[in-house]
């Protein structure tokens, strides 16, 4: 949770690129919701039926803690088109960009959004 709140501290950043934060998780909607109004600035998603996470292919087999399915980490630059800009997946399940590498990303594959 800690790098939903990295993101929400820096939406300044993402606003001034025109850019939107958007998270998708396994999470019922419920959570979903919750974890809505602590990040106001970013666009919370429930994929509890995991039909995006299985599309994108980002599904970790028994990777929460405790057991159970995880998305992997992935960031996905994607344009007003739906045209996929730029991918990053984590080989690591708690690895994940920091705002400034999104950041930067973006700058490099979506000038555009300036």
């Amino acid at each position: 949770m800690i790098e939903l709140v990295q993101l929400e501290r820096r939406h300044e950043d993402f606003a001034r690129r025109n850019a939107r934060v958007i998270a998708v998780s396994m999470d019922g909607t419920d959570d979903s919701q919750r974890t809505q109004e602590r990040f106001p600035h970013l666009v919370i998603l429930s994929d509890s039926g995991r039909g995006l996470s299985e599309a994108a292919q980002v599904v970790h087999a028994d990777a929460r803690p405790g057991g159970g399915d995880a998305d992997v980490p992935t960031t996905i630059l994607v344009d007003r088109a739906g045209q996929v800009r730029w991918l990053y997946r984590s080989t690591e399940i708690v690895a994940r960009l920091s705002p400034d590498e999104v950041l930067a990303a973006i700058d490099e594959h979506m000038p555009a959004t300036k």
